[in-house]
């Protein structure tokens, strides 16, 4: 970690208001002073890993993040909305997705980047609510199955506007659940 002189200073004096005003927090202002203060600022990162990983999540995740959750979303309410005989024929007519349309997330090994965009979109900034207290590991590698769905679904969307998608509507969909590869000519 590198920190200027300014940085530095507005340190200092944030653990000395922090120190003057009482405020018991996690961190630590007597590390950071005497990191400061005695040239071991790479301390402050090793102490707080949790704020200085590394990491930050890619612009693109996070925007197909919720493009899938507003996919997923309007797909399972349309088919809420569906009338008895029109889910029988969605069940009939796209086995097996169309028994039970529902979002099950992404692969928590290897597409683990989307799921921890969701849950902070779902539990921290309060979108996409009919998610809550979903769990979002598919268990299964879904990435490029929602990447096959989304332009079949925005078609469509453009087609409904606000309304909700028909059976048909919602078979077209879910058909690019089936690998191309396996797909009957």
């Amino acid at each position: 970690m590198k920190l200027s002189d300014g940085e530095k200073l507005i340190l200092l004096m944030l653990c000395e208001i922090q120190e003057h005003l009482k405020i018991k927090d996690s961190i630590d202002t007597k590390l950071i002073r005497e990191a400061i203060h005695s040239g071991n600022v790479w301390g402050i990162e090793q102490a707080f890993t949790g704020i200085f990983h590394g990491y930050e999540t890619k612009e693109e995740v996070v925007r197909e993040t919720r493009e899938t959750l507003f996919m997923w979303q309007r797909l399972e309410q349309s088919f809420q909305a569906l009338k008895p005989e029109d889910k029988k024929w969605l069940a009939e007519n796209s086995k097996p997705f169309g028994e039970d349309v529902k979002f099950y997330g992404w692969d928590g090994n290897n597409e683990s980047e989307y799921n921890i965009a969701a849950r902070f979109l779902v539990e921290n900034l309060g979108s996409f609510q009919h998610f809550k207290d979903r769990e979002f590991n598919s268990h299964m590698p879904s990435l490029e199955t929602y990447r096959r769905m989304q332009p079949v679904f925005d078609s469509m969307l453009k087609q409904v506007s606000n309304q909700n998608f028909s059976a048909e509507q919602i078979a077209l969909v879910i058909a690019e659940q089936v690998h191309p590869s396996r797909r009957s000519s």
